[in-house]
């Protein structure tokens, strides 16, 4: 086994210098999923897709206005 990753490991530092870059594409993916993944499952009802979903809601359900009172005021 020795034998193996010295020649093969030790001896090979392309794949060393691989294994290190892949390790630390994994540790910043990791890292970058657990914390902004958090933050925005934490704060999705604070989204823009949500404030769009809402305001779309609104306009199907707010109430008529009505201009009647203002006209009648201004005469």
């Amino acid at each position: 086994m020795w034998r193996m990753i010295r020649t093969w490991v030790c001896h090979n530092h392309k794949m060393y210098y691989s294994y290190i870059v892949a390790t630390a594409i994994g540790m910043y993916s990791f890292w970058w999923y657990a914390c902004v993944g958090y933050y925005r499952q934490r704060n999705h009802h604070r989204s823009m897709d949500v404030a769009l979903q809402l305001e779309k809601e609104w306009e199907l359900i707010k109430p008529k206005d009505d201009d009647d009172e203002d006209e009648e005021e201004e005469e």
